[in-house]
């Protein structure tokens, strides 16, 4: 049997697989095979193969994948039932607050999702205008006392939040602002009392550094508040003025936000201004779970780097259950976040979203870091 790297045009990617590495080999010379009832498992365990029997016309063989198998994943049909199946993973019916925001636009959720972790509440995506059939279900299960939409009318629609008074007897209410950062900074206003002692910084215009970072404010029970590249708007500096953090962490590089705009957040904190990057965005996932995660965590959840929306339900629940969230590539587990897997031991991985985002190659590899 050949082993062909389907995502290379490199003819030196494939190879014969060798079933026999002790280097016995036949007589005749010929690679040594498979007898019936023999199998083989791939280095991690991602791959076993298993012939069933045998003839000379030709065989029966087995394959399966016994690290798909080690590894959950929550997922629907689309971003809005993947939102809905997260949360039927993760709350009871009857809690205090249901978030909804947009699934089309991603920064009303960022600043939302450790808010969302703190109250022990989920995130739910809608369109605009349309409050999806999963999303509905979803909605009535949980049956929450109150809530709350995060972002303006023209992200979530006055129509939308007239349908969502039928799924809760506490009322809806809407926290919004202006933009992307007011709304930010009202989202932290309405959840925070002064004297926090981090607030995290993340990009109002890219999603990807947040996406690990909320769930760590969220643990830790903290805001995070949304910054332009290169400047700090005046919405977010009346707000981290009022909160009066402990120190200020950037999330992401100098190409998202610049070291300018990290020199003018110093007159905010009595504390230090920090920045954790890396080489890309999945380096930088793996840096933020490595200053805030140890070894032996219970959960690892994994989301595409990609795309943002199934990072974005899953963030209240990874900030919830203390575990961290990292990014992948679509279809490869970039090496340093391999390291970074390495490094925590997980007990348990959870991969939120479906194939198409995260595929099932990715998800046989991350079955061999579990026992």
């Amino acid at each position: 049997m050949r082993r062909v790297d389907l995502a290379s045009g490199n003819p030196a990617d494939s190879a014969v697989l060798d079933f026999h590495p002790d280097g016995k080999a036949p007589a005749t010379g010929r690679h040594p095979g498979l007898e019936p009832g023999e199998s083989w498992t791939s280095p991690g365990g991602i791959l076993r193969l298993e012939v069933v029997s045998a003839t000379t016309a030709g065989a029966s063989v087995k394959i399966d994948f016994p690290g798909l198998a080690k590894v959950e994943r929550w997922s629907g049909a689309d971003r809005y039932a993947a939102s809905a199946t997260i949360s039927a993973r993760s709350f009871l019916p009857g809690v205090q607050v249901a978030y909804v925001a947009s699934g089309e636009v991603f920064a009303d959720a960022l600043s939302g999702a450790p808010v969302a972790g703190k109250d022990r509440g989920p995130i739910l995506l809608t369109s605009a205008t349309t409050i999806s059939g999963a999303v509905q279900t979803e909605l009535r299960r949980l049956a929450p006392r109150k809530i709350v939409i995060l972002g303006g009318p023209a992200t979530v629609s006055p129509e939308v939040e007239a349908k969502l008074a039928a799924y809760t007897t506490g009322g809806v209410e809407r926290w919004a602002g202006d933009d992307r950062f007011s709304t930010s900074a009202t989202i932290a206003t309405k959840s925070f009392a002064p004297g926090v002692a981090t607030a995290y910084i993340a990009s109002g215009r890219v999603y990807t550094d947040a996406l690990s970072g909320a769930p760590v404010a969220g643990k830790n029970d903290n805001p995070v508040l949304l910054v332009d590249t290169t400047k700090i708007p005046s919405s977010i500096a009346a707000e981290l003025t009022r909160l009066q953090p402990g120190r200020i962490v950037v999330m992401g590089g100098p190409n998202t936000i610049s070291d300018s705009v990290v020199a003018a957040l110093a007159p905010y904190t009595k504390g230090a201004v920090s920045r954790v990057s890396g080489a890309d965005r999945f380096a930088t996932s793996a840096a933020i779970s490595a200053g805030n995660y140890g070894p032996g965590t219970p959960v690892l959840y994994v989301a595409s780097g990609r795309v943002f929306p199934d990072a974005l339900s899953g963030a209240p629940v990874a900030g919830m259950t203390r575990g961290p969230v990292l990014l992948v590539d679509t279809t490869s587990l970039p090496k340093v976040v391999a390291d970074e897997i390495s490094r925590l031991q997980p007990q348990r991985i959870v991969v939120l979203g479906g194939p198409n985002t995260v595929s099932e190659s990715v998800r046989a590899v991350l079955g061999s870091y579990l026992p």
